[in-house]
């Protein structure tokens, strides 16, 4: 019996100095973004400058809080599906050409 309390005050402790180190975590990054390839971590509004296409394949809900990118970054299909640039680029040049000729293609 003493074992077994031993071993639950010492998993209690375990988690309980944790806290603080996972708080400490979240408070430096200021909530949406993620690590690079090299572990740098970026938030949201760098992933959609630098590296756009990745953005919106993987993170698109970040985009809730400039709903003006999506005007910009992208437009809605015949079938009201939305698309970002390069998808339009890839399938359809010469609509990108009529309906955004301020578009330049994205490069990651």
């Amino acid at each position: 019996m003493k074992l077994r309390m031993i071993f639950v005050v010492a998993a209690t402790v375990g988690v309980l100095a944790s806290v603080p180190v996972r708080a400490a975590h979240a408070d430096e990054h200021h909530g949406w973004g993620a690590y690079d390839e090299h572990h740098h971590w970026h938030d949201y509004e760098w992933w959609h400058r630098s590296r756009p296409v990745w953005f919106w394949q993987y993170h698109p809900e970040w985009a809730v809080r400039h709903p003006e990118w999506r005007r910009v970054d992208g437009d809605w299909d015949d079938h009201h599906r939305w698309h970002d640039r390069e998808w339009w680029y890839r399938h359809d040049p010469r609509w990108v050409e009529a309906h955004h000729p301020h578009w330049e293609r994205w490069h990651d």
